[in-house]
């Protein structure tokens, strides 16, 4: 037999082999890592941080995890290595993103965590809070101090 086959027989039948779901599990997982890829050219705004967020932490418990297991999964932790590289480059790039647009350090992990609508929501709601006690100082300011505000 020549190296080949024989190199190519011992991969067939070996414990995470194709005959196995240790080796098709992380195989077709690689299609998350060629999402994320693809993910790059995005606009950073259309990223979610949320899903970033569980892909990192997936890809930080179960590349350490395939080497705990028996047999040592090597194929497994090459695509979670990489599934954590790529959500750590997406989470890197929301947080540069929202720094240099003036959120603060809370703000961001809020957004990271909930997204944009956490923070329109409270956005709108500090703006129509604003908006009505600015109403309450024109009424006393105008003279109506018995009609504080109608709205």
């Amino acid at each position: 037999m020549s190296a080949i086959n024989l190199a190519f027989r011992r991969f067939w039948n070996g414990e995470t082999g194709p005959r196995t779901v240790h080796f098709w599990a992380p195989t077709l997982k690689w299609g998350l890592v060629i999402a994320g890829l693809s993910d790059v050219h995005r606009p950073v705004e259309k990223v979610s941080g949320a899903q970033n967020l569980s892909l990192l932490a997936t890809a930080l418990i179960w590349t350490r995890w395939s080497f705990v297991i028996k047999p040592k999964n090597y194929l497994l932790a090459s695509v979670n290595f990489f599934l954590g590289g790529v959500a750590g480059y997406h989470i890197a790039r929301i947080v540069n993103y929202r720094l240099r647009n003036g959120d603060s350090t809370s703000q961001v992990f809020k957004y990271i965590l909930n997204g944009e609508s956490s923070i329109l929501n409270r956005e709108s709601q500090s703006q129509s809070q604003s908006q009505s006690s600015n109403k309450k100082q024109l009424n006393l300011h105008s003279g109506n101090a018995s009609h504080e505000s109608t709205s």
